[in-house]
């Protein structure tokens, strides 16, 4: 055999073992089972798992000290919470749907008497029965002849016991309806109640993942309020420049007022303004002037109950 030949042969043989190999790859490979469906057990479980991770965050954040690490938290548990709703929802819509039922046939032998007698052409046809034949006993109403005498007229006269006559009144008979059990019993006060009946069984999966959910949303919802976020308060000054510039801008306000005017305004306030109280000053800037009725505070804040009560440090 030439090298060329043995170069061809070998060349072949590789190819067929390459062929052989793939296709045993697919054989075993489809061979092998599926991923298989979420077991209704392992979802309670991981519900389980996840409400113990709520509990133990809002164990840790009572304090509010990593606000930053709780919004992570609060972040991972409803990312969680939708997993587990995405599985949940798999998990029933691959739930095997029961048999449709249809009518079932009813055989002779299950019931007595359900059997249909079949009629022969040779019965004889019921007889015709007319209204002059069917007699009812009692039915006929007597005929009255004239000479029948008319009854006695009966006058029934009552008296009380003082022997005035009263209004006669007769007693009707108790009616009785005759229907066996139309009597209303009476329940006696030892009659034990009767007992609660649950249909639905608290240990069915379906209702435990419900009750975890529900547990674990009001946790997030515990989370989310434990830490409000604080508002942003505003940052009060206590320099003179701050408060003399609203003495400036108060006095703008005046008639004939003139930039010297302002400017004096501004400079007697700062030898003045060292000796005012931090909180004086703090109640001055507290105050935005937009209109001349805002220059009526700076009266208010020289009040020291005023400015104490509200900036004392």
């Amino acid at each position: 055999m030439s090298t060329i030949q043995k170069i061809l042969t070998g060349v072949v043989a590789v190819a067929i073992l390459g062929v052989s190999a793939y296709l045993l790859l697919n054989k075993f490979g489809d061979s092998q089972p599926q991923n298989p469906l979420d077991n209704p057990e392992k979802i309670v479980s991981a519900y389980e798992s996840l409400l113990i991770e709520a509990e133990q965050a809002k164990t840790a954040n009572a304090d509010c000290g990593d606000k930053k690490g709780l919004a992570k938290q609060i972040k991972s548990l409803e990312d969680g919470l939708a997993d587990l709703a995405e599985r949940k929802k798999d998990w029933l819509d691959n739930v095997p749907q029961l048999p449709e039922g249809g009518p079932t046939s009813v055989t002779p032998e299950g019931r007595p008497g359900s059997e249909v007698p079949e009629l022969t052409s040779d019965v004889p046809p019921l007889p015709e029965l007319g209204p002059d034949v069917i007699v009812v006993p009692g039915s006929k109403v007597p005929e009255l002849t004239s000479d029948a005498p008319s009854l006695p007229d009966i006058n029934i006269q009552v008296v009380d016991d003082l022997g005035r006559p009263v209004e006669y009144v007769p007693e009707l008979p108790e009616l009785n309806t005759g229907r066996p059990g139309s009597e209303v019993p009476t329940l006696d006060s030892n009659v034990p109640p009767l007992p609660e009946i649950n249909i639905a069984d608290s240990n069915e999966p379906i209702i435990k993942m419900a009750e975890l959910e529900q547990k674990i949303k009001n946790l997030l919802q515990e989370l989310k309020t434990l830490c409000p976020e604080e508002e942003n308060k505003k940052v009060i000054s206590d320099k003179c420049s701050d408060a003399c510039q609203r003495h400036k801008d108060c006095a703008a306000y005046t008639e004939d007022v003139t930039a010297a005017d302002l400017t004096d305004a501004y400079n007697t306030c700062m030898e003045e303004c060292p000796t005012w109280p931090k909180e004086m000053i703090k109640c001055i800037n507290a105050v935005d002037i937009k209109t001349p009725n805002d220059c009526v505070s700076f009266v208010q804040c020289q009040v020291p109950q005023l400015y104490e009560e509200r900036y004392l440090e």
